[in-house]
């Protein structure tokens, strides 16, 4: 047996091996594995320390890059404060603007409603009354006398009179200050309520527009007053500090407003004479074309009207009954029907008389504004040639008593106006506190729709209690003649629909009408249809504004 240990090992091939495995490569030798390792780590390290500023520069750009956009996050959220903190401090703001607005739109309702309470007061309309009486005594009386007065002084170098006069003059200028400015302001609230109702129709409507055509010469006519009286009362006063002779403008500026404001009344004043010329010839006509008749007794116009509504219903029930065969039952269907009739006849009479006594109260009522209109017109006429005369007084032109005189003859004018007004309006009130019967109403108010009976007249006051009532220039009288005349024509020529006309027969209801228009309360007055018109006086709900209208229209004012 052969010994093989020391014989050179080969390397034995499997074939199974091969096939599975591949041929085998030859083993790297352990130097070389380890030249290599050390190779593999050096070149890494190489890498790295090559590649090192690279990834700083690659980390560095990461984070600067991270930076920016934190910042610009930052500056977005910034912007977003500051502008949330913008929109809200403009939120705030306009909340703020608003409850100041809310706040001055509640200040400014306040005034308007403080306003529209002032001029809708009748405070001013009772103190105006007050104060009329020592107006007029300042203006018609104290104001000649104080110009003769001052007159005489200076032509006889009276230092005393003129130093009295000034002192009465300052005195009377104080209150025809007060006087005219609450006219002034009477005027301009009568213009606002005229303003406000112009567009308006039917009876409540004819009264504003008349306020909106009137009253604008009215303000500019207490305007000019009131300057008037202002410089006269600063004259009086330069008189009262020493210079006798007063200040020359302060002169020329009063004589000015006078002849101003009397040359504007007078020109009011001639066209209301030449209307109230003509309305009263077309008054005459309509009431001249009245149907006659006469009372056949003293009674109440709703007593009347409520007799003649029973007479004719029975009057047509009996007409209504079918014909008798019989002589004896005809003949007294045929006095029941004579003797309803004659009923009818008279009270229908009694009808007409009212209405003839209507119309002739209106024509009184013509005749006394026309009086007073012609007066009224030629005081201011004298009164503007008063103010020339004095602004030529002033300028030195014209010397002596002929302005004290002219002034005093346009006050004497305008002073019996004043008086008459005074007395008749006093002795309304004494009437109705004496005897409240005379002109107590004569048929039922809006409000009373049955068919009560009247209760007893009231009793009148004692004589003396009368007297203080005429005294009283600040009452207004309740229920007057004027009154009285007012609410029977209404129900004279009211329609069949309202409860004080229905038992009107229709020719006295047309009559009626006719007297209302020349009154000036017809349809182009409300402006209204003659339809409407109609419809109107037929509105039980207006005849209060009726009664209010036609006692307007019957004034001498």
């Amino acid at each position: 047996m052969l010994d093989r240990s020391h014989a050179p090992q080969t390397p034995r091939t499997d074939a199974a091996a091969v096939a599975r495995h591949g041929p085998r490569r030859p083993r790297t030798p352990l130097a070389s594995l380890q030249a290599g390792a050390g190779n593999r780590a050096v070149a890494a390290l190489l890498q790295r320390a090559a590649d090192a500023p690279a990834l700083e520069d690659t980390e560095f750009a990461e984070r600067r890059r991270r930076a920016e956009l934190a910042a610009e996050a930052a500056e977005r959220r910034h912007r977003s404060a500051e502008a949330d903190t913008g929109q809200e401090r403009q939120e705030r703001q306009g909340r703020r603007a608003l409850r100041g607005l809310s706040g001055a739109g509640e200040k400014l309702r306040d005034i308007n409603a403080k306003v529209s309470r002032l001029f809708g007061t009748s405070k001013a309309d009772r103190a105006k009354k007050a104060v009329d009486p020592p107006d007029t005594v300042a203006t018609r009386v104290n104001a000649p006398t104080e110009g003769g007065v001052r007159t005489h002084g200076q032509g006889t170098s009276n230092a005393g009179l003129v130093e009295a006069s000034a002192i009465q003059g300052q005195v009377g200028t104080g209150i025809n200050v007060v006087t005219d400015s609450l006219g002034l302001f009477n005027d301009l609230r009568a213009l606002k309520a005229g303003y406000g109702g112009r567009a308006g129709t039917g009876p409540d409507s004819h009264k504003s527009r008349k306020d909106w055509k009137g009253k604008r010469l009215g303000v500019a006519q207490n305007s000019g007053m009131v300057v008037g009286d202002v410089s006269g009362m600063a004259n009086a006063a330069v008189r009262n500090a020493g210079d006798l002779g007063g200040a020359p403008a302060l002169g020329i500026t009063t004589g000015g407003a006078g002849v101003f404001y009397s040359t504007l009344i007078a020109v009011r004043e001639a066209a209301a004479v030449w209307r109230t010329y003509h309305k009263n010839r077309a008054l005459k006509e309509v009431v001249e074309a009245l149907p006659a008749g006469a009372p056949v007794e003293a009674a109440r116009l709703q007593d009347v009207l409520d007799r003649l509504g029973r007479a004719q219903e029975r009057l047509e029930r009996v007409r209504a009954l079918p014909p008798r065969r019989l002589y004896g039952l005809a003949a007294a269907r045929e006095a029941e029907v004579a003797k309803y009739g004659q009923q009818v006849a008279v009270l229908t009479e009694h009808l007409r008389a009212d209405l003839a006594d209507v119309g002739r109260y209106a024509r009184h009522k013509q005749h006394t504004k026309l009086g007073k209109r012609v007066t009224n017109l030629g005081g201011n006429t004298v009164r503007a040639a008063g103010g020339g005369l004095a602004i030529a007084a002033v300028a030195g032109a014209v010397s002596g008593p002929a302005a004290p005189a002219v002034a005093g003859t346009a006050a004497a004018l305008l002073l019996g106006n004043a008086v008459y007004k005074g007395v008749r309006a006093g002795g309304n009130r004494y009437v109705e506190a004496r005897h409240p019967d005379r002109f107590a109403r004569p048929t039922r108010a809006q409000e009373e729709t049955g068919a009560a009976e009247p209760g007893a007249p009231a009793a009148g006051v004692g004589r003396g209690d009368a007297v203080l009532e005429f005294f009283k220039v600040t009452k207004s009288v309740q229920q007057g003649e004027r009154r009285h005349m007012a609410q029977k024509l209404y129900a004279l020529a009211a329609g069949p629909a309202v409860h004080v006309g229905k038992n009107v027969p229709d020719d006295v209801r047309v009559s009626a009408r006719a007297l209302l228009k020349v009154l000036k309360a017809g349809p182009s007055q409300h402006s209204r249809t003659e339809e409407e018109w109609e419809a109107s006086l037929n509105d039980p709900a207006e005849q209060s504004a009726w009664e209010k209208e036609i006692f307007n229209q019957l004034s001498s004012a």
